[in-house]
């Protein structure tokens, strides 16, 4: 398998004219390039198949799997199913007695089991054995392995007598009636100590299920690698996902097989724009790979709904595999085939550029690029917080999901580098937001304002407010608004070449967090006015010469993007960091840059035009002395000398940044 693997995900259904269509899978995989298949078993079917239904879909892989192994490529299984995905219009079969899972509701429908329950879980590992017995190179678990999303299901649970009674043992009573244990579960403010109780059953269940598989799929093919695809964290969260506990409930128990992770790329089908799709990679998969263990390979999936050409163009693909080098792939799964069986369509050009491409991707995993080796602002987060977010009105298990990853798509956009920790990191920026805090102890909290430069955003403000530190802000009251305003700069400095300039982000940006502030230490950048004019609570805002307040909320954040407010945050950082971050030091809107650690002392930069307009030179501050640089990107694989100059602590990159592209630039320090 080459240093950057494609996988093809491909259905071939038994005895319909199969063999016409392995050949021609065949064919297209030797001019993609393609390393491995994953065949999909049964896959217009979303209920549990019997060992009789999966055994012809078998039958066909078995007849494939030596055609694969004589053009060296690796074979793969993907079933579809373990706690099912929709169960819409769907039902058992007769001879599965599985008890159904139960909603927050109490409402049980279609196929999706409790996770509980004894026959369902023979019926897994029965299964998974099955699918083992053929030696698979990867065996698949799809992002059904979850207890959310099972509609019709209202989120999911499970909320079953049989688990009612696990919790009320779990409390010490006789008995626990559905509506108030939820009630309690999603009660707001201080949390309720039976959130503790769902929050610990599901995270110790699903690791229980995950250590299920991993011995049966590992007892029959102990060389099998087991593969799990996933959603977003923030939801996970709701659940208690134990990502690292996780992963190592599906590797091999001596450790030589690690599992492995397939982060859902965030689109399906070309349907938002390359901005937009920049905000939610920044947001989700670059914190899932955060949340695994190091040692964790990667394989972000390039999934297209529907598997045709008009799901999307070849640009926004090439775009996605190569933003998606951020997170240290090492490969990627490609869903891009027709999913009902028809094998692949006559079209020359999806192989072509998967094979242009491939170069480009190959030298870059070759390089060890990785989402950990990423440096610059600190985006702090962390996989428990579900555990202590307050909620504000404790009516859906959505008030579970934290929201701690604003700073990473705003500095991204600001062209800063950035990265996500799940440390507490007491040195250099650190960027909280949402509730994240109140995983934290007072003293560790104080131990962060001590010694870092902070960002927050209002969520984070009103989290220190309440506990009681907003002393360490500057803040003593906060409270939400919504209200029309205008954001009025104050200071005396020239910003984005405009003074005194004016911010109205008309019907774009989120509620403001009106703040009233101690006396001392408070530098006051902007003025949140209405459109009277009249003064109405500070805007951005610096404490202590250390701590950046932007003091709204997180809905509609993509409206506080600004010219005046990328210049104000670049010049905060420049100001209280040493060294200050990697940044793009020119007008480049929504192209970020991200500063790597290579091998052998190297330095790496990724330059992500996120945009849809090429970007004529880049001017990158904090950079450093190099020896010398070599640039890679698609149109150059092989690498090439860049021309650069260099003023001080800037340098510029010139030529052109194509538009929806990743360049990467290596050297060694001086």
């Amino acid at each position: 398998m080459s240093s950057y693997a494609y996988m093809l995900r491909f259905v071939l259904r038994p005895g319909d004219r199969e063999e016409e269509r392995l050949e021609r899978l065949l064919s297209f995989c030797r001019s993609a390039q393609v390393d491995d298949v994953m065949f999909f078993v049964d896959p217009m079917n979303l209920r549990h198949v019997t060992e009789t239904e999966a055994k012809l879909w078998l039958d066909a892989m078995a007849r494939a799997k030596p055609r694969l192994e004589q053009e060296n490529m690796t074979f793969s299984i993907n079933p579809l199913n373990t706690l099912t995905h929709g169960c819409e219009g769907l039902s058992l079969l007769e001879d599965q007695p599985f008890r159904l899972m139960v909603d927050v509701n109490g409402s049980s429908t279609g196929t999706a089991p409790c996770p509980l329950c004894p026959e369902w879980r023979a019926y897994l590992a029965r299964m998974y054995r099955q699918y083992a017995a053929l030696e698979p190179h990867t065996l698949w678990i799809e992002d059904d392995f979850r207890l959310h999303n099972h509609p019709p299901l209202e989120w999911g649970g499970c909320f079953c007598d049989v688990h009612l009674q696990r919790f009320a043992r779990q409390l010490g009573v006789e008995r626990l009636e559905r509506e108030a244990f939820i009630a309690g579960l999603l009660s707001p403010g201080e949390p309720h100590p039976y959130r503790q109780v769902w929050l610990d059953d599901c995270r110790r269940m699903m690791i229980e299920l995950a250590e299920l598989l991993e011995q049966a799929i590992h007892g029959v093919s102990p060389a099998t690698r087991i593969g799990l695809m996933t959603s977003d964290p923030a939801v996970h969260a709701a659940e208690a996902r134990d990502w690292v506990g996780l992963a190592r409930a599906f590797g091999s128990k001596e450790g030589s097989v690690p599992m492995v992770a397939r982060p859902h790329l965030p689109v399906y089908a070309e349907s938002v724009s390359s901005v937009s799709y920049a905000w939610e990679f920044n947001r989700v998969p670059r914190l899932t790979v955060a949340l695994l263990p190091e040692e964790t390979e990667i394989y972000p999936e390039l999934e297209n709904v529907p598997y045709t050409a008009y799901a999307k163009s070849i640009r926004f693909q090439q775009y996605q595999l190569e933003t998606a080098l951020l997170l240290g792939s090492n490969g990627c799964t490609l869903n891009i085939v027709d999913m009902s069986g028809n094998g692949l369509y006559p079209d020359p050009k999806q192989a072509a550029w998967l094979s242009e491409l491939k170069p480009f991707l190959e030298q870059a995993a070759a390089m060890r690029l990785s989402s950990r080796s990423i440096q610059g602002v600190n985006v702090w987060t962390s996989q428990d917080s579900a555990y202590t977010l307050h909620t504000e009105q404790g009516a859906t298990m959505e008030g579970l999901y934290p929201s701690e990853t604003f700073w990473g798509g705003m500095l991204s956009g600001f062209g800063i580098s950035n990265t996500f920790t799940t440390e507490a990191a007491n040195h250099g920026v650190v960027a909280v937001s949402g509730q994240m805090l109140r995983n934290c102890k007072a003293e560790q909290i104080r131990s962060l304002f001590g010694s870092a430069c902070v960002l927050l955003e209002g969520q984070a403000v009103q989290a220190l407010v309440e506990m009681g530190l907003g002393d360490l802000c500057g803040v003593r009251k906060a409270q939400w608004r919504s209200l029309q305003t205008y954001e009025q700069m104050v200071a005396q400095a020239e910003y984005a070449g405009v003074s005194e300039a004016i911010m109205r982000p008309y019907l774009a940006t989120s509620p403001c967090v009106l703040i009233e502030y101690e006396a001392q230490g408070v530098e006051i950048l902007s003025q949140l006015c209405l459109p009277s004019g009249e003064v109405v609570a500070p805007g951005m805002t610096i404490f202590n010469e250390k701590v950046f307040i932007l003091p709204y909320d997180q809905t509609g954040a993509r409206g506080l993007f600004h010219p005046i407010r990328r210049e104000v945050v670049q010049q905060f950082l420049q100001q209280c960091a040493s060294p200050a971050p990697l940044m793009i030091a020119n007008d480049a809107p929504h192209v970020g840059c991200y500063e790597c650690k290579l091998p052998d002392g190297e330095k790496g930069i990724a330059i992500v035009n996120y945009s849809l307009d090429d970007q004529e030179d880049i001017c990158l501050a904090g950079a450093g002395d190099m020896e010398s640089w070599t640039l890679y990107n698609r149109l150059h694989p092989e690498g090439v000398v860049p021309d650069i100059m260099k003023n001080e602590n800037v340098i510029t990159i010139r030529g052109a940044f194509q538009a929806m592209s990743l360049t990467l630039l290596s050297g060694k320090p001086r």
